[in-house]
């Protein structure tokens, strides 16, 4: 907490005569990667099909603006299509595998409980 208000500390810039609002924070009872992998997806489709239509076909979304095609070609420059399987280019060029949520959820569950079960604390397992 201390580090997080830290942060927000140094972000912003105050004067004398400035009037500082009050930063209202609260805590989450799950740990904030549930809340994302929860989320039912609105049309039944991955969160990357879009990407992955155009990496491989060069096709847009039907209901895709101008702006909406100049986003996803931009987006598209930092995946890498291996057969039918997308992967994300990552920091030094690392490929991260995208998944979707039940995928998400598997790993994760692995990750925390299965066989593989960390050994890590808490800070560490985030990183």
């Amino acid at each position: 907490m201390a580090d997080a208000l830290a942060t927000l500390a140094a972000m912003f810039m105050a004067d004398d005569q400035s009037r500082m609002m009050p930063i209202r924070m609260s805590i989450r009872e799950v740990p904030s990667h549930c809340c994302n992998i929860d989320e039912e997806e609105e049309d039944g489709l991955s969160w990357y099909y879009d990407i992955l239509q155009y990496v491989k076909y060069q096709a847009y979304p039907v209901e895709a603006t101008e702006n909406d095609k100049r986003t996803l070609r931009r987006l598209a420059m930092r995946y890498v299509l291996d057969g039918d399987i997308l992967y994300k280019k990552g920091k030094y060029q690392m490929l991260l595998r995208c998944v979707n949520r039940i995928e998400a959820k598997k790993i994760l569950e692995e990750v925390h409980e299965g066989v593989f079960g960390t050994h890590a604390n808490g800070f560490t397992m985030v990183r």
